[in-house]
C-alpha cells in the first residue's frame, strides 16, 4: 500500500502489476485508487506519474466520497444535515415537556422539539415525522408564491396547483391548466426550483420539447441547462428522504 499526499488528504493507493497494460493507468472505483503498471517498467516511474496526476487523483476521490455520502440512507438523528433551498442544514434536536412536537427553521439550523424518555427507534421516527410536516408545510407556502410570480412575469396563466408527494416527477401539467409540483423541490437551489416551475407554466403554452419550447425556457432562465444538471446529479438524494 502506497500514499500520495494531496495538501491536508492522504489517499492510500494500490500498485497492479499487467503483461497486458501498455502504459500506467491509474482507476478509482469505490473510493479505492488502483495504479496499473506493465509488466517490467520501475515502479519509481509509477509513483512520479501518480505524484504528477495527483490533483486528477484527489478530484474524483473526493467526488466519489461525496457521492457515496449520498447514497446513505438518511438519519434522523441531531447533528444529521438536511437540504434546504439548496443548502444543508443541521438538525438539533430539543426535548421539551409539553406540545406542540414540530420542527422549525431557525436561523442555520433545523430545530426539532421532541417529548423526553423517547429511546432511539421511537426518536428517529417522529423525527422524521416531523421533518416532513414541516418540509411540506414550506412547500405548500413557497411554492405557491413562486408559481404566481412567474406566471405573471412569463404571461403565461394557470387553473390550479397541487404540491404532490411524486418518486418520479419534479412537475407535471395538464391541458386542463393545471400544475402539479413535488414538495421536494424546495430542497434544491432556488433556481432549480424556478426551472422546474418554469418549465411546467411553459408547456402550458407549448406541450412539447421542441426548440421553440427550450426557447421560451431559456428567456426566463438562460442557464436552465445547469438547473437540469444539478438535478440529474443530486434529484436522488432529495428523493431519498422519505
Amino acid at each position: 500500500m502506497e500514499y500520495l499526499k494531496v495538501g491536508t488528504e492522504l489517499i492510500a493507493y494500490e500498485f497492479h502489476r499487467s503483461s497486458k497494460a501498455k502504459k500506467v493507468r491509474i482507476t478509482i472505483k469505490n473510493e479505492r485508487v488502483k495504479v496499473t503498471v506493465p509488466a517490467g517498467l520501475p515502479l519509481e516511474y509509477a509513483k512520479n506519474f501518480v505524484e504528477e496526476n495527483k490533483d486528477w487523483v484527489l478530484k474524483h476521490w473526493q467526488t466519489q466520497q461525496a457521492q457515496a455520502k449520498k447514497d446513505l440512507p438518511k438519519q434522523y438523528v441531531a447533528g444529521e444535515k438536511f437540504l434546504y433551498r439548496g443548502r444543508n442544514y443541521p438538525l438539533v434536536v430539543e426535548e421539551i415537556s409539553a406540545p406542540p412536537y414540530e420542527a422549525a427553521f431557525k436561523g442555520s439550523r433545523i430545530v426539532a422539539n421532541i417529548p423526553p424518555g423517547l429511546n432511539s427507534q421511537e426518536q428517529s421516527l417522529l423525527l422524521k415525522k416531523l421533518i416532513k410536516k414541516w418540509y411540506l408545510g414550506q412547500a405548500n407556502k413557497l411554492l405557491p408564491e413562486l408559481l404566481d410570480y412567474y406566471s405573471k412575469l412569463m404571461d403565461i396563466p394557470y387553473q390550479k396547483l397541487k404540491v404532490k408527494d411524486q418518486k418520479t416527477r419534479w412537475g407535471s401539467c395538464s391541458s386542463k391548466g393545471n400544475i402539479n409540483l413535488n414538495w421536494r423541490i424546495i430542497m434544491a437551489p432556488n433556481p432549480v426550483t424556478a426551472y422546474v416551475i418554469i418549465h411546467e407554466l411553459a408547456h402550458l403554452k407549448i406541450m412539447d420539447h421542441s426548440k421553440e419550447f427550450w426557447t421560451l425556457v431559456a428567456k426566463y432562465l438562460p442557464d436552465y441547462k445547469q438547473c437540469k444538471k444539478w438535478l440529474t446529479e443530486n434529484g436522488k438524494e432529495l428523493l431519498s428522504y422519505f
